[in-house]
């Protein structure tokens, strides 16, 4: 079989108590960070939609939704614990058509993505996420279908860490570039 997807994500931060920084110049005060933290509580909303058609006339699609809180704290210039990033994301998927393949069906119609970053020491920073599955129908309803714990080696222009994936047990390491605009 052959199969055709179509899909488009709009993703928007908008701030609801946010201190934007005065001055976005670096100094040598920025030893970790390529830019000042945008510390506060802010929304984040996300609207999805994906159509996928097979060669036989099938179709699949959703219309998804998704809206919760961000909140920042600190800057990160301190030696230990001046960072930390908490965030919890209700996503709904509004679903119809079915898949020829069994294993591209639509499922977890409803999840809740819950994210956590922590600046441990200087460079070092443990970042967390999980997708929960509150999808009552799901044979994975209250289950964690996606996960990853990452302790991460931060300095202004580079993060680069080792990271591990418990629901599917595994593990690898990552490599971030950043400040290009």
């Amino acid at each position: 079989s052959i199969k055709g997807n179509l899909f488009y994500s709009l993703d928007k931060n908008i701030p609801l108590k946010v201190d934007k920084p005065k001055n976005k110049i670096i100094d040598s005060s920025y030893e970790y960070i390529y830019e000042p933290i945008k510390k506060g509580l802010s929304l984040n909303t996300r609207m999805a939609a994906l159509y996928s058609l097979y060669d036989d006339g099938k179709h699949q699609e959703y219309i998804g939704f998704g809206l919760g809180p961000e909140l920042i704290l600190g800057n990160f210039k301190a030696k230990t614990f001046d960072y930390t990033r908490f965030s919890v994301f209700p996503f709904y998927k509004f679903k119809n058509g079915e898949s020829v393949f069994k294993f591209d069906q639509i499922s977890e119609k409803f999840t809740l993505n819950i994210g956590f970053d922590q600046q441990i020491y200087g460079p070092i920073i443990l970042k967390s996420n999980g997708t929960l599955n509150l999808d009552s129908d799901s044979d994975d309803y209250g289950k964690f279908i996606d996960s990853k714990i990452l302790v991460n080696w931060k300095k202004r222009s580079y993060e680069f860490g080792i990271f591990y994936q418990p629901h599917n047990q595994a593990g690898g390491i990552s490599f971030s570039l950043y400040g290009f605009k």
